[in-house]
């Protein structure tokens, strides 16, 4: 601040102050001086001595220090007012996210404590979104392509989700949006399926032209609401399950998807500490053939017996394993397991153990299956890899690798579910198969139309064709097996030969068929 902008009132205060501060000396010098000899002596005893000529010069002095000082406080007020506006302009951007120019998660929480205060009959409707492919674009295209995705994201969740509408960016691909007026259910549905719709629309970028799913998690907020945190765990649950559902989805709270979202993570939870405190267990059901019914192989079925829950069945707890990541511990412990069983059998009965398509991802799991094999001296010819057409969906040149690499060490590659999924003529050309097992559904439909009859047969005659063998599941009655010995099927497997049982009992199983095959040939 320059000195002639200092105001004339605060310099003249300033500079009579230091005019009186330094006359405070001459005067004390003066006065004794006048007292004794009077004003004649005055001008004699100041320039008598230098002293007394340098006191003289001290108002002059002071008042310059007094308008120093003045200059000084001034820029010091200048300085303090922009410090402040500095903090009060960081404080506002703290609030705001940089690339969208929407509100950050602070500004989300303090715009859902507004709606609280307020408390009206309803606070609207809060909507939490995530993006399902931005991941992907970000590591295929860039993080400038990441970027641009975002801003175009963010333009059209402001045209879509109408007038009055609160937006924010939480974080990476995630975002929230107050809607004051959807007071009903209904009203933000619309707005749900708008949102849905706008992004549902290719976004071109520089870097080329993406799709970006969106799945949306929504809860109504009312006067009874307190605590931002439940509003947003109402939204969270919401979100989890609507992230379920393939595709662009929403869902909305209430208490049934609580309870029932809160299974699911509880069970999440639980499969961890249900392994290490052996809960899991193996059970295991005979293949046969069909032509004579000896015992080709026994089929490790994975069992999971919670203590509060009891008997959770592999349908639930399997993609719940898939998704947390421990399929891949389960996994290799189900191995080690059937092989360490399978040796104690009398040769050549096998056994065919279950694998996910998310297993395949672990780059020792082929490895680990080859080291089981040694481990427990177990032929690998007497060892079944069964895949489900799931795998198809993974990365088929990766499943393809590694069962062709299992294969070539001896080990057999079954097809398990065929019929059920997705699979096509050129994936079954590809797949190193050694065996075709067809789905359970069909052997109950084969009888009942002529329709399931015939699919059965082309189903057979399509593994013939790749020369593989058939087996098929869910075979329960005598006329089934006379249905599919007709047909030429070589091996069965369902309740018509014995339902699954416990470990321990495999050994004396197999031998009572040994028995009775030997009491029969005799």
């Amino acid at each position: 601040m320059m000195l002639s902008e200092i105001p004339f009132g605060r310099r003249l205060r300033y500079g009579l102050a230091g005019f009186l501060g330094g006359a405070a000396a001459p005067a004390a010098m003066a006065l004794p001086v006048v007292a004794q000899s009077g004003f004649d002596a005055l001008s004699t005893a100041f320039l008598s001595e230098w002293s007394s000529l340098a006191a003289i010069s001290l108002p002059l002095v002071g008042t310059a220090v007094g308008w120093r000082i003045a200059s000084w406080e001034a820029m010091l007020h200048e300085r303090i007012r922009h410090l402040e506006g500095g903090a009060t302009a960081l404080e506002a951007a703290s609030r705001f996210d940089g690339l969208t120019g929407l509100g950050n998660r602070q500004a989300l929480n303090e715009a859902l404590e507004a709606v609280m205060v307020a408390r009206g009959p309803s606070g609207g409707t809060l909507l939490l979104i995530d993006l399902d492919r931005f991941k992907y674009v970000n590591d295929t295209l860039g993080h400038a392509a990441g970027d641009a995705l975002l801003i175009g994201v963010a333009d059209r969740l402001r045209q879509a989700s109408g007038e009055g509408a609160q937006l924010f960016r939480l974080g990476a691909d995630e975002f929230a949006v107050i809607l004051p007026q959807a007071l009903r259910r209904p009203v933000a549905e619309f707005v749900c399926l708008a949102i849905e719709a706008a992004l549902a629309e290719p976004f071109i970028l520089e870097q080329g032209r993406v799709m970006a799913g969106v799945s949306i998690g929504a809860t109504l907020m009312s006067a009874e609401d307190r605590e931002v945190a439940d509003v947003l765990q109402r939204a969270d649950l919401a979100l989890y399950r609507a992230k379920e559902v393939f595709g662009p989805a929403h869902a909305f709270y209430d208490e049934a998807l609580a309870r029932e979202v809160k299974e699911g993570l509880e069970l999440e939870r639980d499969l961890s500490r249900g392994f290490v405190d052996g809960e899991f267990y193996l059970e295991y059901q005979p293949i046969v053939a069909v032509e004579n019914g000896d015992v080709r192989s026994l089929e490790a079925l994975l069992r999971w017996r919670h203590p509060k829950r009891g008997l959770i069945t592999p349908d639930i707890f399997i993609p719940l394993a898939e998704k947390t990541g421990i399929i891949q511990v389960i996994g290799k412990w189900v191995v080690q397991q059937a092989c360490a069983a399978a040796v104690t059998w009398p040769a050549p009965t096998g056994v065919s153990v279950n694998v996910s398509g998310d297993q395949f991802k672990d780059p020792n799991f082929v490895t680990h299956i080859l080291d089981c094999l040694v481990e427990t001296g177990l032929s690998p010819e007497r060892l079944t890899i069964e895949v489900t057409e799931a795998v198809f969906s993974v990365d088929i040149d990766l499943v393809c690798r590694s069962l062709a690499e299992l294969r070539s060490s001896g080990v057999r590659i079954a097809l398990d579910d065929f019929g059920t999924g997705f699979s096509s003529i050129n994936n079954l050309r590809l797949f190193p198969l050694d065996e075709l097992k067809i789905d359970r559904s069909f052997a109950n439909q084969m009888l009942e139309t002529s329709q399931g009859a015939k699919l059965v047969d082309l189903m057979h005659k399509l593994s013939e064709t790749f020369q593989i063998r058939t087996t098929i599941e869910g075979i329960e009655t005598k006329n089934q097996l006379d249905f599919i010995k007709r047909l030429g099927i070589g091996e069965a497997q369902g309740f018509l030969f014995s339902r699954p049982f416990a470990a321990a009992e495999a050994l004396s199983y197999l031998q009572a068929r040994l028995a009775q095959r030997a009491a029969t040939v005799g």
